[in-house]
């Protein structure tokens, strides 16, 4: 079977570890006992749903402070293919923890809000993953619902993402893909929807 890794990177909060744990979550990677601490660990932190991200912030240290700081190598698989999975820390004072987990990849995933659209520390990932020559780059406009689903910012924040490729002088645009998600809402990530006021979900 074959094996596709893959490194998330983006800034803080953009939601990484949240996709993370929702492909976990989706494919059936959790077992039932992680479920139900999960369940807890999301209760005593006052919320109504499941927080997700808790499965790739595992370090005590990082649980408390609420951030990733190493690089968490998450496995999971499908009926047709297994994936590794490297969660990259969003602060800037550990940019060079993204090198090391993005650089045995294929495809890196940059997360964007889509309330903040293009930070300085969306470029910096943008410009290791182009030094590294990963083969294929997903960028992944999250938490659209609190944007309304606007087509329009969407459009803007493709447009900003293309004058990055223009600076780092990406030869084969086809290997820049842009799509939209919505990781803390209950909808599935595998059988994605049409959303109201997006015309596609693919650029």
């Amino acid at each position: 079977m074959d094996i596709l890794r893959i490194a998330t990177a983006g800034s803080v909060d953009d939601g990484k570890s949240t996709l993370i744990g929702r492909l976990l979550y989706e494919t059936n990677s959790i077992t039932r006992d992680k479920i139900e601490a999960l369940e807890s660990a999301s209760k005593r932190k006052g919320l109504d749903f499941l927080d997700l991200s808790l499965l790739t912030d595992g370090l005590i240290a990082e649980r408390e402070q609420g951030i990733t700081i190493d690089v968490a190598n998450i496995y999971f698989s499908t009926p047709k293919r297994k994936y590794i999975i490297a969660d990259t820390p969003g602060h800037f004072e550990y940019t060079r923890n993204m090198v090391t987990g993005a650089s045995n990849t294929k495809v890196s995933m940059i997360l964007v809000d889509a309330r903040n659209g293009v930070l300085e520390q969306t470029f910096r990932h943008f410009f290791i993953s182009s030094m590294l020559r990963i083969p294929k780059v997903i960028v992944c406009v999250n938490k659209m619902d609190l944007v309304g689903y606007s087509q329009e910012r969407f459009n803007e924040i493709v447009t900003d993402f293309k004058r990055l490729a223009d600076k780092v002088s990406l030869k084969d645009r086809k290997s820049l893909l842009f799509l939209f998600l919505l990781c803390m809402v209950r909808t599935s990530l595998l059988s994605p929807k049409k959303l109201p006021g997006m015309k596609e979900n693919l650029c």
